[in-house]
């Protein structure tokens, strides 16, 4: 009995992962393949598809204007997300628990409706879409994922170090810049990596706020509707994996900053 709550257990697993990436392999191989249409049989190899995308004015616009999203969103989430990990993990207020609810709702708020509510406040007090609408989105939904991987890495810190600084007469200021900083910059670097991946990634709230500049993600997901490439397979393989290399250097940082008890 127990063996075949194990099997089940292992199906239901393979099922799961093989759900999630038998898709994105499949994108690959016909990222590879020479033909136009994207289904069986193959007819051949060839990286012309890759060559094509590299050499699109039109979607490396696109990728400048993700660009221009995704590093001021990167500043932001992690400036504002490093200061909410050293109010949780630092510091005793009243009212903290209604902080930490307030900083992760627009976590549980589905990004369609977040998105709606965003364009239409912004449109009540007479802001129009741009670039500067997209970072302040963004940011908001970005900003708790930052703000927990800062304060994991602040959680193992010891707070001992930074009592003999105070105790050796560190003033607060010097406390945190020459203690505190330094233990939490692998958090830091964590969190920066991430939210510049998942600025990145945006698609919804991007659609609604972004105006007529365009990120990658809005432009990719109107072509799709409009004409399947077999180019566009192999943009979403470069970015793919463009993005799981900063998520694994990401990682390395965090882990690196964790201290081992």
């Amino acid at each position: 009995m127990r063996f075949n709550g194990w099997a089940a257990l292992r199906g239901y697993t393979f099922l799961v992962y093989a759900f999630v990436y038998l898709p994105i392999m499949l994108m690959g191989l016909f990222s590879l393949n020479s033909s136009d249409l994207i289904a069986f049989p193959l007819t051949g190899f060839t990286l012309d598809w890759y060559d094509q995308i590299l050499h699109d004015s039109r979607i490396f616009t696109g990728l400048l204007t993700t660009m221009s999203v995704a590093f001021p969103v990167t500043l932001i989430t992690t400036v504002f997300g490093s200061m909410a990990a050293l109010a949780l993990t630092r510091h005793k207020f009243k009212g903290k628990f209604a902080f930490l609810a307030l900083l992760v709702l627009p976590f549980f708020v589905p990004k369609l409706i977040f998105a709606i509510a965003q364009v239409t406040f912004l449109n009540d007090i007479g802001v129009g879409k741009g670039l500067y609408t997209v970072w302040i989105s963004q940011a908001l939904i970005i900003l708790p994922f930052v703000t927990v991987i800062i304060a994991s890495v602040l959680f193992r810190v010891d707070k001992k170090l930074e009592e003999a600084a105070g105790d050796l007469g560190a003033t607060p200021w010097q406390t945190f810049r020459l203690v505190t900083l330094p233990l939490m910059k692998n958090g830091i670097l964590a969190g920066s990596f991430i939210s510049f991946v998942l600025s990145n990634a945006e698609y919804t709230v991007s659609f609604f706020t972004s105006g007529r500049a365009q990120p990658l993600s809005v432009l990719v997901a109107s072509d799709f509707r409009f004409h399947l490439s077999p180019s566009l397979n192999a943009l979403a393989m470069l970015i793919v994996f463009f993005n799981i290399l900063v998520v694994v250097i990401s990682e390395w940082l965090r882990r690196r900053g964790v201290q081992p008890e």
